[in-house]
């Protein structure tokens, strides 16, 4: 569903009148107005009403997180643990309020019931999405679950968390039961089945996880483990998979990957993640946002699937040669080809390549010497880059797949686990080796295979937003992370600039790189050494919703704190 904007401006004006209702003014009705009662008993105006609810609550492009892990710069108070109890403010009660209000009318009104049925399940979908956005941040939060009023108790508490994870899962079973596979026509990309149930597979993995699950209970990985093999087999046998081109999948809208996703369509839903990633003058002036860490380049295995540090391949001074595809298709480096139009428009000639050293890039250098290149698209011009109608699909079938190898491996399938990860590499390019295994070591112990699967994921989901909350949820970030610094490559040409000018598109880059640059690492984070603390495993309730609730509790571990979160 490339959101239909004549719906959006209806349900602007439904979410007006529905939510706070119409004026009696000298007893005459207001014939321009659209009251409650013609939402509940006109489908065309309940499904804009839905609509509106997809654009506020569907999740969206966001390069920020990427910040808060080691695969991209940035992340500052969270990575450098300088949080207040004001930092995090997640806190969607009114978008919450507005989707309970569908929940508690739609089926009140002369709409059919097939229909009422399944906006209900969509509006379900969306709620669990903001419950759980709020939980995996704080852990147990109010779980208000019909439109209050002012005659209600207004003063709630916070739920136990796994009374808000059970809620959750409720909401999207009951979605699960309805919801078609699989939407076409103009309605493609509306809530499915299928993303009723791989979210539901991702909410229990979290729940599984040591962020929630620090002793490690089994039956919560168990009951994990059941519900993403079950979403693994169904979206297989409802047409969803891999899809053949990894750098490609962003651009073929609705292909067999697409799980759940928000659509955009210009004019009227666009977003800047081109020109945010690009570089500066391509990027038709606008400041990029989020770059490549050296630590995100050094993890892609080579092409024949082995580390960096164990390839004999693997050159430093060109390390870009004999990679994983997914590099390529996902960095961007010094003298890498990359057609990009020019900040006019005009499409540049072919094999034009990026140079990103010291002295080339007058406005907006990259800190860290690399691009994000991946969801980038290349056919895009001026005036498309800075309003993008790339849609963002927040779970793909890649990730139903990692999930599930997760949990297999979790519960000691690690056969089953194994099976996925060769699954992904052969995807991406990686080469199968005379033991088909796709570069993964022989005979790996359980611990070895989920640390294998987790990289798989940083890899794979690169520039995706999904580094940081699997280092949260598998509170890596004291193992991994914590008191050290990211970094990045300093590229420093070494002949005069006219004469690089004269000689740069003749010189074979592969061959003759270190002939005409030197790279030099450097450290990202100058001033502090990473300190994820380990109370942001949970984060504070902001002090201004503690204010005006007397009866909220703070999280355990911030000033105050006599929620646990583990409950």
């Amino acid at each position: 569903m490339k959101n239909n904007i004549k719906n959006i401006i209806i349900s602007g004006i439904l979410m007006a009148s529905v939510c706070v209702g119409c004026a009696d003014v000298l007893n005459k009705n207001d014939l321009s107005a659209v009251t409650e009662y013609d939402v509940w008993n006109d489908g065309l105006y309940a499904k804009a009403y839905l609509d509106k609810l997809c654009r506020d609550n569907l999740p969206a492009w966001n390069s920020g997180e990427s910040g808060n892990s080691d695969e991209s710069h940035d992340g500052n108070a969270i990575m450098y643990g300088e949080l207040t109890t004001a930092s995090i403010n997640e806190w969607p009660y009114e978008q919450i309020r507005n989707i309970n209000i569908l929940l508690a009318n739609v089926e009140k009104g002369s709409i059919d019931p097939e229909t009422q049925t399944v906006l209900k399940a969509q509006a379900l979908v969306l709620r669990a999405w903001r419950y759980f956005g709020m939980v995996k941040r704080y852990g147990g939060v109010p779980m208000i679950m019909t439109p209050q009023d002012l005659n209600e108790d207004l003063y709630v508490t916070r739920t136990r968390t796994s009374e808000c994870i059970r809620l959750i899962i409720q909401d999207l079973d009951d979605a699960a039961s309805v919801l078609p596979w699989q939407w076409t026509g103009e309605d493609a990309g509306r809530i499915t089945r299928a993303a009723a149930v791989a979210l539901k597979a991702r909410v229990l993995l979290y729940w599984a996880s040591p962020q929630f699950n620090p002793a490690g209970n089994r039956e919560r990985w168990n009951e994990a483990y059941i519900a993403n093999k079950y979403a693994r087999e169904e979206l297989e046998k409802n047409g969803y998979g891999l899809y053949e081109n990894f750098e490609q999948l962003w651009f073929e809208e609705m292909n067999k990957e697409v799980v759940f996703v928000q659509r955009y369509q210009d004019p009227g839903r666009n977003h800047n993640w081109d020109s945010g990633t690009r570089p500066y003058e391509p990027a038709s002036g606008y400041a990029t946002g989020h770059h490549p860490t050296l630590e995100l380049v050094e993890s892609f295995p080579m092409k024949d699937g082995r580390p960096v540090t164990e390839s004999p391949d693997y050159d430093p001074a060109r390390y870009w040669l004999n990679r994983d595809p997914r590099f390529a298709q996902t960095v961007a480096y010094n003298s890498c080809v990359w057609e990009l139009p020019n900040a006019t428009g005009t499409r540049m000639l072919d094999k034009v390549r990026l140079w990103t050293f010291s002295g080339y890039e007058a406005n907006g250098p990259t800190p860290t010497g690399f691009y994000f290149r991946k969801a980038c698209n290349p056919s895009y011009g001026a005036y498309e880059i800075v309003r993008s109608s790339t849609d963002w699909i927040e779970i793909r079938y890649a990730e139903v797949m990692l999930n599930y190898a997760e949990c297999a491996a979790e519960t000691g399938q690690l056969g089953e686990a194994l099976d996925v990860l060769k699954q992904i590499r052969r995807r991406a390019g990686i080469l199968a080796g005379n033991s088909d295994l796709y570069g993964l070591k022989t005979g790996m112990t359980q611990a070895e295979m989920i640390a294998a699967i987790m990289l798989e994921r940083k890899v794979e989901f690169a520039a995706e937003g999904k580094r940081y909350w699997d280092l949260r949820r598998r509170r890596l970030f004291a193992d991994e992370l914590n008191g050290k610094r990211r970094h990045r490559v300093y590229n420093t040409l070494l002949i005069p600039m006219d004469d690089f000018m004269n000689v740069k598109d003749q010189v074979d880059w592969n061959q003759d790189y270190s002939v005409y640059f030197e790279d030099t690492v450097d450290e990202l984070d100058k001033t502090n050494v990473i300190n994820f603390r380990d109370n942001y495993y949970f984060y504070a309730i902001p002090n201004t919703h503690l204010e005006r609730n007397s009866r909220l509790e703070q999280t355990q571990g911030w000033e105050n704190g006599t929620f646990n979160p583990l409950e």
